[in-house]
C-alpha cells in the first residue's frame, strides 16, 4: 500500500482544521475534482510563496496533476482558509522547472529530501541533482485574486 494514501488524508485534514497552524507555514492543500470521475479531491503540497503566488512540485509520474491542465481556477485550502486561486502547470520546459525548484529547495533539507535535489552545505541546490530533478518534476503555481 502506498504510504501517502494513508498520510495525505490526514495532513488535508490537519490543513483544513482550528489546528492548521502546526503546517500552514509549509503545507497547502488543493482541493479538485477528477476530470473522467468528478470525484473530489485533495491533495497537500508544500510551498514557496513569493508575492501572491504559491509555487509547489509534484512528480510528473504522480498522474492526478494531470486534472488540473485543462483549469484556469480551482480551490486551495491555505492557513486553514479556502479560497478560489488561478492555477498554471509547467511540465515541458525543464530550465523553468529547474529555475522554480530552485526556489522550492533552497535552505529547506525536506523539501529538497522529497524532491531529490541535494543542497550544498551553503543551502544552496546543487546543480546536477537540479536539474536532474527538474526532468521529473511538474511546476504547480496558484496565485491569489
Amino acid at each position: 500500500m502506498n504510504l501517502w494514501r494513508f498520510i495525505n488524508p490526514i495532513v488535508a485534514g490537519i490543513a483544513r482544521s482550528p489546528i492548521h497552524f502546526f503546517i500552514s507555514h509549509q503545507i497547502l492543500v488543493i482541493e479538485f475534482n477528477g476530470r473522467k470521475s468528478g470525484k473530489k479531491y485533495l491533495v497537500p503540497l508544500s510551498y514557496h510563496k513569493q508575492d501572491k503566488n504559491f509555487t509547489c512540485v509534484t512528480l510528473r509520474s504522480n498522474l492526478w496533476w494531470k486534472n488540473l491542465i485543462t483549469l484556469e481556477q480551482t480551490d486551495i485550502w491555505m492557513k486553514g482558509r479556502h479560497t478560489s486561486v488561478g492555477v498554471a502547470l509547467e511540465y515541458s520546459d525543464d530550465d523553468l522547472v529547474a529555475a522554480e525548484l530552485r526556489h522550492l529547495v533552497s535552505g529547506n533539507a525536506i523539501d529538497a529530501f522529497f524532491a531529490k535535489v541535494i543542497l550544498n552545505k551553503d543551502g544552496t541546490p546543487d546543480e546536477t541533482s537540479l536539474k536532474d530533478a527538474a526532468k521529473l518534476h511538474t511546476v504547480l503555481k496558484f496565485t491569489l485574486r
